[in-house]
């Protein structure tokens, strides 16, 4: 068949539609291969903070992927905050930052921990801290009661220097109580050791080179709530391991600037932001903030094996016999400490009921109105403030 230039130029137009259709299938192809990674990476890079302050989808997946930098406080006490683990539900009160508690009986701050009464022999706060790394960016320090004077500075500056190294933001360090019965195993500290180390404490914060270590004034809030804890002075009672849960609590939101994590009265509301503890004294009502149960058993974890067992709290110093000249053991020596914190007798505690301790008794009979015959019977102890259980 002959085809006319009419024919032709059809055929030609024709085929120059399928090239122009499969030249636009082809672009559509490639885009739809190339658009998703071509977007992806312009989702990433148009997503600038610097715009408007948000992230885009792509850049908020890679941020999310992150992790997170070490945050919350490390505590690392000895067994005048071991409270907090031994009571039940005490932790309760330690809200508002993630905390990390290694708190064992007996711990020492650098030289070697005595054995502790939960039948071991801890790491020192010093190698605890080692242990623990770089967790964390707060260092709660409540420990000392081991501690003699003669280290303690060399002790603290140890702590500090490690802290720094693993790059701690700020270390809060607690003060002891003193005017206190209690005498460290060995009797490498007492009351007097107590006041020295916190002299000691206050003395290294106020020359300036640790602006990053707070001092926590624990000893100064709690010295005149003496039902908090047990007859030593040092030891926690149920109320106490609460109270110093809402302390520390208080204490890290008031550095923070947040809001306490707790009222102060059930009927109101928390602070915001929160007042220094350590400026406000003890204002929180703790038995009615909190489940305090006056009663409640002490659960340790006994051994290497941490086997858990409950019991009442052997802190307290009970006396089960009345005293009397001639008497030894360390019922003696309890008494003896506390004639010496009242000011009825001078040195130190031996154990021993000798003549000065018979002419200290008779002292403090004679200023409490009591008979003065020179043996501590029981009406003598319990008003000398000892929980007196006879057998």
């Amino acid at each position: 068949m002959n085809r006319g230039p009419d024919n032709d130029a059809w055929i030609s137009a024709a085929t120059a539609r399928r090239r122009r259709r499969v030249a636009i299938v082809g672009i559509i192809v490639v885009l739809a291969l190339v658009l998703p990674m071509v977007l992806s990476v312009l989702t990433v890079f148009a997503d600038d903070p610097a715009d408007d302050g948000r992230l885009g989808p792509a850049r908020a997946a890679a941020v999310a992927e992150r992790v997170d930098p070490p945050t919350g406080a490390l505590v690392i006490g000895d067994s005048a905050i071991a409270s907090l683990r031994w009571v039940r539900g005490a932790t309760q009160a330690l809200t508002g930052e993630r905390v990390t508690l290694d708190l064992e009986s007996c711990r020492r701050l650098v030289e070697r921990s005595c054995r502790g009464r939960e039948g071991r022999t801890p790491s020192t706060a010093l190698e605890a801290l080692r242990d623990h790394g770089d967790t964390h960016t707060t260092l709660v320090m409540a420990t000392g009661y081991n501690d003699s004077p003669s280290v303690f500075e060399s002790s603290f500056l140890s702590i500090v220097t490690e802290a720094r190294r693993l790059g701690y933001d700020r270390i809060l360090w607690l003060s002891l109580r003193t005017g206190v019965d209690y005498v460290a195993p060995e009797d490498t500290a007492n009351s007097r050791a107590f006041a020295a180390n916190n002299a000691t404490l206050r003395r290294l914060l106020a020359s300036g080179r640790f602006p990053d270590v707070h001092l926590a004034d624990w000893g100064r809030h709690s010295a005149e709530r003496h039902e908090w804890f047990t007859a030593d002075g040092v030891h926690h009672r149920s109320i106490g391991a609460w109270a110093i849960a809402d302390y520390l609590a208080r204490k890290l939101a008031h550095l923070d600037g947040r809001a306490c994590p707790a009222p102060e009265l059930p009927s109101s509301r928390p602070l915001d932001p929160c007042p220094d503890p350590d400026a406000t004294g003890p204002v929180a009502a703790i038995s009615s903030l909190y489940p305090v149960d006056a009663d409640a058993l002490l659960c340790y974890e006994i051994g290497a094996a941490r086997t858990v067992v409950c019991a009442r709290d052997n802190h307290v110093i009970a006396m089960y016999r009345p005293l009397v000249p001639g008497d030894s053991g360390v019922d003696v020596e309890a008494l003896q400490a506390r004639l010496i914190r009242l000011g009825f007798l001078t040195g130190k505690p031996t154990g021993q009921y000798l003549d000065g301790t018979r002419d200290a008794v008779v002292l403090f009979q004679t200023a409490s109105g009591l008979p003065s015959t020179g043996s501590a019977d029981l009406d003598t102890l319990r008003t000398l403030g000892f929980e007196v259980a006879p057998s």
